[in-house]
């Protein structure tokens, strides 16, 4: 691809994700989709990973209500960066688009993305902004701790210490050249290694502020095996990334600080909150108890990191 020029492109959807949620979260990502317009079409691919999560009357659906769709059948019980590696080796584009099944994707996501090649060429990874919607005491909770911080509200490019699965365009020549982990006990924390391996080879990683997309909420019933599972991919981190180059890997996305610590990184969400949704901190006493759960199956998974094992 030269310098300045579009990059041919192709969009990876898994389906991993949907095994904590419902169907419906998959045709919302779609018609987030859908809605970048004529963009999408330019595609080389668009393709739905599925290991067995979706029914085959689904998929035909959804292939009769978006002709520009095309499903990839993995391994029945393919894991979620597998599903997103297969489809890489489908996809023989320039640049790989990288969505979630349970995310929405705000207009112009999918053209910013893409700009940050063409802007700055030097890059490896573009990344894009996600957070969670807040709507009541338990949605207030998750914003409050969940990986995903608040928008920054930037318009500009800015280097990046991290990225989210969900929500990024790499090069198909980063992606083969340092190829996206899969490291055993980690459930979704392989990002964080991947950044670290693209990091340490010289790598650059953009954040794009208008490429921004809204992660579901996980369900009362999932949430606390998730931070359980949390917990445990903060300890495996640390082994990994220590292991590979000499210090644990601690980057966060903005506008989290660094090395903030927990309640460096609490009081930054509830400043967060209050620039970017400020009413809904009257939701915040109801929210405690929630929190403290939320921390207990957090500090749980620490505690038995590499005792026990992780299922979602």
């Amino acid at each position: 691809m030269a310098p300045g020029t579009p990059p041919t492109f192709s969009v990876v959807i898994e389906t991993d994700n949907l095994a904590a949620l419902d169907l419906d979260e998959l045709r919302r990502c779609l018609d987030t989709l859908n809605g970048q317009g004529a963009l999408l079409r330019e595609a080389d691919r668009v393709v739905v990973a599925d290991g067995g999560v979706v029914p085959d009357s689904v998929l035909q659906e959804l292939t009769r209500r978006y002709p520009w769709l095309t499903i990839l059948r993995a391994d029945a019980g393919a894991s979620y960066i597998a599903l997103k590696s297969e489809g890489v080796r489908q996809s023989p584009s320039d640049v790989i688009v990288f969505c979630d099944s349970d995310v929405q994707y705000e207009p112009g996501w999918l053209a910013a993305l893409l700009e940050g090649f063409q802007k700055r060429p030097e890059s490896d990874v573009i990344a894009g902004e996600t957070t969670t919607r807040i709507s009541g005491p338990y949605s207030l909770a998750v914003a409050l701790t969940f990986n995903f911080p608040r928008f920054t509200g930037e318009s500009e490019l800015a280097p990046s210490a991290t990225y989210w699965a969900n929500n990024l365009a790499a090069r198909r020549t980063t992606l083969e050249r340092t190829p996206l982990p899969d490291p055993s006990g980690l459930f979704r924390a392989q990002s964080a290694v991947h950044v670290n391996q693209i990091l340490a080879e010289g790598g650059v990683i953009l954040r794009q502020p208008a490429a921004r997309g809204w992660h579901a909420v996980l369900p009362p019933r999932k949430i606390l095996r998730r931070y359980f599972a949390l917990g445990r991919d903060a300890g495996a981190i640390r082994r990994i990334t220590t292991s590979e180059s000499g210090r644990p890997y601690l980057g966060t996305m903005a506008p989290d600080p660094p090395n903030s610590g927990v309640i460096g990184r609490l009081s930054s969400r509830l400043r967060q909150v209050a620039r970017s949704q400020p009413s809904s901190l009257a939701w915040l006493p109801l929210s405690l108890p929630i929190l403290a759960l939320l921390g207990i199956a957090y500090v749980c998974g620490r505690v038995s990191y590499g005792r026990v094992p992780v299922h979602s």
